[in-house]
C-alpha cells in the first residue's frame, strides 16, 4: 500500500481540520476567559459573571439550528446551501460539543442538592433529555458508525427532532427577562418558519 495521500483526500482532510479549528474558536475564548478570571486574576466572582454559560448554550443552539436547516433550505432553493448539507455531521457534533461545555459549566456552580433536583424541575430536565438525545447521535455520527448502521442510521438521526424540541423549551424556559425570551424566539425563528414550510411541502406531496 502506498504511503502517499492522494491530493483530493489531502485537501479533504485539511478542509476537516480548518472545519474544527473554526468551530473550536468561541469554546476557545469562553474557556479562556474563564481561566483568566480563575489562575490569573484569583476572582471567583469574577469567573461566575463571565458568560461562558449562557454562551456555550447559545454556541451550540446555532450549530444546531444550522444542522436542521441543511434539508429545508436545499429543498427551498432547489439543491442550494451544499455546504451545510455536505457538513451537517460535523455541525451536528460541535453543537453536542458547546452542549457538554455548557453543562460542565453548570455542573461546576451546582451544588448536590441543585444537581438532584434538576431531574424534576421542568426547565432543566428537559436539557438532560436533550443532552443525553444529543449525545447518542455524536457517538453514532463517525464514518465507522454510519457505515455499520447502514440505513438505520438515518432513523436514528430523526432523534434530532425531538432533541431540537427539548432544546428550545430549556432555553425558553431558562430564560431570566423577556429579552431572553425574545433572544430565544429570534434565534429560533428561521428554522421554525424553515420546518413548517417542510412539513407543508411533504403535505402537498402526500
Amino acid at each position: 500500500m502506498s504511503d502517499t495521500m492522494s491530493p483530493g483526500k489531502r485537501t479533504s482532510r485539511d478542509g476537516r481540520y480548518l472545519l474544527w479549528f473554526l468551530f473550536s474558536i468561541p469554546a476557545a475564548i469562553l474557556i479562556a476567559g474563564s481561566f483568566w478570571y480563575v489562575f490569573i486574576q484569583h476572582d471567583i466572582k469574577g469567573f461566575q459573571r463571565f458568560p461562558t454559560l449562557r454562551w456555550s448554550g447559545i454556541v451550540s443552539c446555532i450549530f444546531l439550528i444550522l444542522t436542521m436547516s441543511a434539508t429545508p433550505l436545499a429543498l427551498a432553493t432547489k439543491g442550494g446551501f451544499r455546504w451545510l448539507r455536505v457538513n451537517r455531521r460535523y455541525l451536528g457534533v460541535a453543537s453536542f460539543a458547546y452542549a457538554a461545555l455548557h453543562l460542565a459549566y453548570w455542573l461546576i456552580w451546582t451544588n448536590p442538592h441543585a444537581f438532584l433536583r434538576s431531574f424534576i424541575r421542568a426547565e432543566i430536565i428537559t436539557g438532560w433529555i436533550a443532552f443525553f438525545i444529543m449525545a447518542a447521535l455524536a457517538w453514532t455520527s463517525t464514518d465507522a458508525a454510519v457505515r455499520r448502521l447502514g440505513p438505520k442510521w438515518k432513523a436514528l438521526q430523526r432523534w434530532v427532532y425531538p432533541a431540537a424540541i427539548l432544546t428550545f423549551l430549556h432555553w425558553l424556559m431558562t430564560a431570566e427577562s423577556l429579552q431572553r425570551h425574545l433572544e430565544t424566539l429570534i434565534l429560533s425563528a428561521p428554522l421554525i418558519a424553515l420546518s413548517v414550510w417542510r412539513f407543508g411541502l411533504r403535505k402537498r406531496n402526500s
